[in-house]
């Protein structure tokens, strides 16, 4: 969207919620999540730009969200690794996760398309519904790489560490980078970290190496991308279009 001035501010409209926009080029944006369970059909995206005379633009544009089957994935668990997932510190563990993947800078520090975190075969796909000793308890939010254990995990793209963790029981050593405007990504599993946090990091410097802690079956790095704390396709990232770089 480009207005004829500046505008003194603005925000979209999406799904319920309202997203900052930010300067893109001679324009304007907002990077908008589309959960992978959201309900298919029409939505409107409503664009609002304050003009510094103090009038208001507004624009409507219609999105189709489409249909896709991610599909299922039937797992067997221990008792005793089932129990990570209600155990009471796995709530202070998403608790942790999602506010540094909540976290919003204006600054976009990627460039260009991500950068695989470690090389690897995808284990597991972005979207399955996973069942769990014969109930389905959630979906899948990134990729599993299976990999060596020590294998070493780069960041997908320039970043500031945004959150370390070496005590969590069930995602296992964590860290997360914010990209900026409202894009992070997250590395789980992990056997050693190497990075603090608040450090800055480039494209395809190590942060880490692959490993199986917390409710892990073998040696895989998790990795997921996420959009104002909503977990999206990492693909995309991956073969990101020109419009997003």
């Amino acid at each position: 969207m480009r207005p004829d001035a500046p505008p003194t501010a603005g925000e979209c409209r999406w799904e319920g919620e309202t997203y900052s926009l930010f300067p893109a080029g001679d324009g304007y944006r907002a990077i908008l999540p589309v959960a992978p369970d959201a309900p298919v059909g029409p939505r409107d995206l409503v664009v609002v730009l304050q003009e510094p005379a103090g009038g208001v633009v507004q624009a409507t544009r219609t999105v189709k969200v489409v249909k896709r089957d991610f599909g299922v994935q039937k797992l067997r668990m221990s008792r005793s690794t089932a129990r990570l997932y209600t155990d009471r510190d796995a709530e202070r563990e998403r608790e942790l996760i999602h506010g540094a993947l909540a976290r919003v800078s204006a600054e976009q520090l990627w460039r260009g398309p991500f950068a695989w975190p470690c090389k690897g075969r995808v284990s597991t796909g972005f979207g399955l519904a996973r069942s769990v000793n014969g109930e389905i308890e959630y979906r899948h939010r990134g990729l599993d790489i299976a990999a060596a254990a020590g294998a070493p995990v780069v960041a997908a793209a320039a970043g500031v560490v945004s959150l370390v963790a070496d005590d969590f029981k069930l995602h296992g050593n964590t860290i997360a980078l914010d990209h900026g405007q409202a894009v992070s990504t997250l590395y789980l599993h992990l056997s050693k970290i190497h990075v603090k946090q608040g450090q800055r990091v480039a494209r395809g410097e190590r942060i880490g190496a692959v490993g199986s802690t917390g409710a892990a079956t073998g040696p895989h790095l998790h990795w997921g991308v996420y959009i104002h704390n909503q977990a999206v396709e990492p693909h995309f990232w991956l073969n990101l279009p020109p419009e997003c770089r």
